[in-house]
């Protein structure tokens, strides 16, 4: 005779929730590391959010909080991804990409990701350059004046305006390159901020 042993309701009730919660959470999650990574690595990376999230089914928030327990952990994932030595130096020469080409050219901030690179890059490295360098530079990158507006401005020629523009860059970019913590950051806010 062969006995049969209940099912435990608790552990199926669980399973049921926790299956729930995959199928409401999931594409959002995946769409959003295939934006920040590629399509075979974002699978991987969200896969291993979920299965994490069973083992502390238990202990995890099963309500609205539940949302945000999960982005951040995969911010946490798409940071550790992007800290690996072969994509960060990638990055860092995407970054260096930036400050060359987009700084200098306001049309290329449509994309709110580089826009927002643009806004960490600046904020933090203002602080290096003298109260002259700093207006001149939120002149020419936050508020897209010419050089020839620049020039009304500070009272000097539109080929000064432009000199001492690009000496206040070159500025930023050896202080980005000086302080590598920064340029970790920079990168990492880069790929993450848009995730809420």
């Amino acid at each position: 005779m062969t006995v049969h042993k209940p099912i435990n309701s608790c552990k199926a009730g669980a399973v049921a929730d926790f299956e729930q919660s995959v199928g409401v959470y999931w594409n959002k999650l995946l769409a959003i590391a295939v934006a920040k990574t590629n399509a075979h690595d974002a699978f991987d990376i969200v896969q291993d959010i979920f299965l994490s999230l069973w083992e502390k089914w238990e202990t995890a928030p099963k309500d609205e909080g539940l949302e945000y327990y999960l982005l951040h952990a995969l911010k946490l994932r798409i940071f550790k991804y992007y800290r690996t030595e072969g994509r960060y130096q990638a990055h860092l020469k995407q970054l260096e990409t930036l400050l060359n080409d987009s700084l200098e050219t306001p049309g290329i901030f449509a994309q709110e990701d580089r826009y927002g690179l643009q806004e960490a890059i600046l904020n933090e490295a203002l602080d290096t350059l003298s109260p002259s360098q700093q207006q001149l530079m939120t002149l020419r990158v936050r508020h897209h004046y010419s050089y020839q507006q620049i020039a009304g401005i500070l009272d000097i020629d539109a080929a000064s305006a432009r000199v001492l523009y690009c000496r206040a860059l070159k500025q930023v970019k050896t202080h980005i390159k000086a302080n590598p913590s920064l340029s970790v950051s920079l990168v990492s806010a880069w790929m993450l901020f848009t995730i809420s």
